[in-house]
């Protein structure tokens, strides 16, 4: 809003200076437009300092791990534990202190999820890592909820990541990622928070990536192109609702993904009229993203599109058994074109 404001500053100068709108109106739109609330840099020294604080204490448990009594370990972790979601729980009197509270029960995520490993180191307990991973992000998301937490929400998340990955993908295994992205995603939009939009939309397209690792034998390629899909509906979706800033993030993260998984479905061994209607739909889509994020001036959208433009030249050129050699050869005569015609344009521009 802060930005939003300093905007509408300037345009009011300049409607005014035009005789659109009168003077004395430009207090009262002012002031009906709310100031939105900065993080200056002591707030963001206090979140890093707090995230170090953490991370050192883990650090020193750690070091003097082998002469700390064994109860007295297990007192000392339950305590860290209990004195930071204590502290998160005082601050969180009256919404006073948002991002410290915030900030604390970040960190409580993750010295829970510390705390799990070294209390079986503590009592020798074997444990699996994909278990212990997936607890330690149910702990976090739970933290999350209760406190109304992004920071814990990104951290269950994370560890929910993690877990997928930590296991083989095999058919015995369980997906967990592609249900926790959509509960992110919901929080993401009733709090309104950007890092937490972030860090869900990259979750659901993991959790895709899983899902479709997990049944790749029975579905084949097909479940990368549904998957793609999925993501293209939701991007589109996303896109209506564009007046807020966590649906914008969604629509980037859900267009990169669904490129990504639409290239990926055209590795197989394709041939014939199937390889050429990949390629093709593979370049329309590409330039359909480009002029989309020309359209819309998000630049990330843009970005998406050129890089999908070139991993499919570069696949056509692969399709046509082209060396490397030839390969740059061709990629460099395109710059300069593009080079050429970017300098013509801009000195019609100018003139």
């Amino acid at each position: 809003m802060a930005g939003y404001k300093a905007r509408l500053q300037r345009d009011l100068d300049r409607w005014i200076a035009d005789g659109l709108v009168p003077a004395e109106n430009r207090a009262p739109i002012l002031a009906s437009v709310a100031d939105g609330r900065r993080v200056d840099a002591s707030v963001a020294l206090g979140v890093v300092g707090a995230l170090l604080l953490g991370i050192a204490a883990i650090a020193f448990v750690a070091a003097n791990w082998d002469e700390i009594p064994r109860l007295a370990r297990f007192g000392l972790i339950l305590g860290v534990f209990l004195g930071v979601t204590g502290a998160a729980a005082w601050t969180s009197r009256g919404d006073a202190r948002p991002i410290l509270t915030n900030t604390l029960l970040m960190v409580a995520g993750l010295i829970y999820a510390a705390a799990i490993g070294l209390t079986g180191q503590i009592f020798d307990i074997a444990g699996d890592p994909q278990r212990a991973l997936r607890g330690a992000g149910l702990a976090a998301g739970l933290l999350a909820i209760a406190g109304r937490s992004s920071g814990a929400g990104v951290v269950a998340l994370v560890l929910l990541g993690f877990g997928e990955f930590a296991g083989r993908f095999d058919g015995g295994n369980t997906r967990w990622l592609i249900f926790a992205a959509p509960v992110g995603l919901g929080m993401a939009w009733l709090w309104n928070s950007r890092p937490l939009a972030h860090a869900a939309s990259l979750a659901l397209i993991a959790g895709l990536l899983a899902v479709i690792a997990l049944y790749e034998k029975n579905w084949g390629m097909a479940g990368f192109l549904v998957g793609g899909a999925l993501l293209a509906v939701l991007a589109g979706a996303a896109r209506q609702v564009s007046d807020r800033r966590t649906a914008v993030i969604f629509m980037l993260w859900f267009v990169w993904g669904a490129l990504l998984l639409f290239g990926v479905s055209g590795l197989d061994d394709l041939k014939g009229g199937l390889l050429v209607a990949h390629r093709a739909a593979w370049l329309v889509l590409a330039g359909g993203a480009i002029a989309l994020g020309m359209h819309d001036r998000q630049s990330m959208l843009t970005a998406a599109g050129v890089v999908a433009m070139i991993a499919a030249v570069c696949a056509i050129l692969f399709d046509l058994g082209l060396g490397l050699m030839t390969a740059a050869g061709l990629f460099a005569a395109c710059a300069l074109i593009a080079l050429v015609a970017g300098f013509a344009i801009r000195g019609r521009a100018k003139a």
